[in-house]
């Protein structure tokens, strides 16, 4: 069954969207400027003896999980977009996979959710 969501229901879905979208921006600000630091600059050590092996391959984890890091934030930002977008177009709510109605309690957790519960469990069982 399709439910309509009201457009004050509609108003508070997209309140939630942009407070999580600014925040993730800000978040993708400080990680992007952190990855882009010099392995000196990092370490705090400016000094011109070269850093340990270790501390280099510490620095080089570090750095590959802070991209981890931006690559999911990235995806959940294209994610919110997306939900922004159904907001606009009038699709916001309905699932994806089978055009049903997506749950207000599952919209209230998660916004961007693109399929309902029954469709979302199918598709990752």
């Amino acid at each position: 069954m399709i439910k309509k969501l009201k457009k004050s229901e509609l108003r508070q879905y997209e309140k939630q969207l942009l407070e999580e979208r600014e925040k993730l921006i800000k978040e993708l600000e400080y990680e992007s400027g952190q990855i882009s630091k010099t392995q000196l600059e990092s370490s705090g050590d400016l000094s011109a003896y070269s850093n340990h092996m270790a501390d280099q391959g510490t620095e080089t984890e570090r750095r590959e999980i802070t991209s981890q890091i931006l690559s999911t934030r990235r995806e959940a930002l294209f994610e919110i977009d997306r939900a922004l977008q159904k907001i606009n177009s009038g699709k916001f709510g309905l699932c994806e996979k089978c055009g049903r109605s997506i749950s207000k309690r599952r919209l209230k957790f998660v916004p961007q959710a693109r399929h309902c519960i029954k469709c979302q469990n199918q598709t990752n069982p």
